[in-house]
């Protein structure tokens, strides 16, 4: 693939000179796209780590908030449960809103808590406790969602960058290279050939005049 030409309709020197500034052209742009595919990687990279970490953060959050809950239910009745329950579900919302990383815009979740109904707050410390510590999960999970939907993001990206990079570095930049070496060959084939006919009609206009 990388050995083909483009294919020239009228092989002139003005076209050699179109096809070089498309060289120059195409080397730029694939050395802009190399480097933003190393900066994509790397916040792609990074935020796997980060995914990785809070998910397990998430899992021992869990574990203590289910050691608080059992605390809790040895001090509570299981309607001061229920009320825990339907107090965590009703006192939270999600703010969508998003940002812009390594030039992708991926998302940006934000919780907004509202205050502890009064009829939580009369409750045993314990169940109190219990329910700030899932309120902190809640948030690490949605910090979680938005950093895995930024790794899809970002993830497609790469790979987009990546084939535009491949495309250039593999079939277009070589394709360049080797019209402009198969006209440079084809006008230096044409100039010799001008220069010995140029040398031929000398010979013959001195032949002639000194005959």
């Amino acid at each position: 693939m990388s050995q083909q030409v483009i294919r020239i309709v009228r092989p002139t020197k003005i076209e050699l000179i179109r096809l070089r500034r498309r060289l120059a052209i195409a080397r730029r742009l694939h050395k802009v796209l190399k480097d933003r595919l190393v900066i994509l990687t790397q916040e792609f990279i990074s935020l796997i780590k980060d995914a990785l970490s809070l998910r397990k953060e998430i899992h021992k959050g869990l574990d203590l908030c289910d050691e608080k809950l059992a605390k809790a239910l040895s001090v509570s009745t299981l309607r001061e449960v229920e009320v825990l329950a339907t107090t965590l579900y009703e006192s939270f919302q999600v703010i969508v809103g998003s940002r812009v990383s390594a030039g992708v815009r991926v998302p940006l979740l934000d919780i907004e808590f509202s205050e502890y109904s009064n009829a939580l707050t009369k409750k045993p410390l314990s169940l109190i406790d219990a329910a700030r510590c899932y309120r902190s999960i809640i948030e690490k999970i949605a910090k979680l969602t938005e950093i895995e939907y930024s790794i899809y993001r970002i993830g497609a990206e790469v790979s987009r960058v990546k084939r535009r990079v491949n495309a250039l570095e593999y079939i277009l930049i070589p394709r360049l290279i080797n019209t402009i070496k198969f006209l440079e060959m084809k006008f230096e084939e044409r100039e010799r050939e001008d220069k010995i006919r140029l040398k031929k009609v000398k010979e013959l206009l001195l032949r002639r005049a000194g005959g």
